[in-house]
Formats: C-alpha cells, structure tokens, sequence
C-alpha cells in the first residue's frame, strides 16, 4: 500500500514540474501574432441542458478567444465530450465563441476529446498541430501541457481561472488519478479506441 502510495506521488510530483517552466498568464503568452502557433486548445467541461457552457467551461473559451484575437494561433480546436445527439461540448463551444466574434472558419470541433490525453493525441495525430497553446485551469494544466508534450507537441499552457470554482476540491483530487492514468497513457504510447480519419487544420 505504501509503495502504491509513493508512486502515485511521485508520478504527480513529475508531471507537475516537468509542466511548470511551460505555463503562463494570458498575458504572458510566448507566442504572438508574428510567431504564432498551430492552434489554440480548450479543453471541454460541463454544458448545461439549454446549451449555456458552465463557469469553469466559459473561463477556458473566453480566454481562448482573447488569444485568437491577438493573433497567437490561426484556429481554435474546441476539444470535448461529442458523443450524444443532446449533448456536445464542442458545438457549444464554438457556438459560444463565434456569438462572440470568432469566424466560424476558424473554429474546429473535436468530438472524441472524452479525456485529456485523447485530445491532445487527436490534435497531434488526427489534426496534425505541431505548436499549440492549450487553454483551462491551472490545476488541471500540468497534465494538460504534460500530454500535449509527450504525444510530440511544441506545448505551451496559458490558466484560465477566474477566481474559485464549486467543487474545486473535488476537481483536485480527480486530477491525481487523471495525472497517474496519463503518465502511464504517454509512457506505453496509448492509442485512443476511435482515432478517427485525419483532418487538416
């Protein structure tokens, strides 16, 4: 039991430092209009019934949407839960931002993001991004930054937390499991179950 318990820890403690040189503020983005990435990632959360997006889930899009206009990546890949006809995370996404002014041309919706490290390898393997700035909050962004780098992306990771959120403990003890799981996802290579056919940004 101890040594599962050190493991895990020390697992967590390596994504989490091996993450952290490569975050930043929104102000602090690296790249920029004259040097831009790829592409923009927002990671999905929570949509309401009637398609409003949760707290936690408009923070990352608004945030990406700040990035966009200042010209830091051509597209935004909005990355989500797209498996049921009633709900998907993606089309709310984008959505939302082009209400927001975004061109709908240069939203892209990934609806086989059902986890982090699924979205991070369909945008390397299936969308074809080499640089990115993947956007959501900071405690979930080590291993956001953390698969977006070993599955081979020049990775960048901007916070978006705007204040505190509910449940937030809840979310902070999930993210221990979610960094094990994918430590091990990069370490063996995983392949997810529906890669689905490529698709150029």
């Amino acid at each position: 039991m101890l040594a599962c318990v050190l493991v895990v820890a020390g697992v967590n403690a390596w994504v989490i430092l091996s993450s952290k040189g490569s975050m930043e503020s929104l102000d602090e983005a690296v790249y920029t209009s004259s040097d831009p990435c790829d592409c923009i990632i927002v990671l999905g959360a929570s949509v309401y019934a009637d398609g409003t997006l949760s707290p936690i889930l408009q923070s990352r899009v608004d945030a990406a949407i700040q990035l966009y206009k200042r010209g830091v990546a051509p597209v935004i890949v909005m990355s989500g839960d797209g498996r049921e006809a009633n709900y998907n995370e993606p089309s709310a996404m984008k959505e939302y931002a082009v209400s927001c002014g975004v061109s709908a041309d240069d939203v892209f919706c990934d609806p086989g993001g059902y986890n982090t490290y699924d979205t991070m390898w369909r945008v390397s393997r299936v969308f074809g991004a080499e640089s990115c700035l993947v956007v959501t909050q900071e405690y979930h962004l080590y291993r956001a930054v953390f698969d977006a780098q070993g599955v081979g992306m020049d990775a960048r990771g901007i916070v978006s937390d705007e204040g505190t959120y509910t449940d937030q403990l809840w979310y902070d003890i999930r993210e221990i499991a979610g960094r094990t799981h994918d430590f091990w996802n990069i370490a063996i290579g995983a392949v997810p179950d529906n890669p689905g056919a490529a698709i150029s940004l």
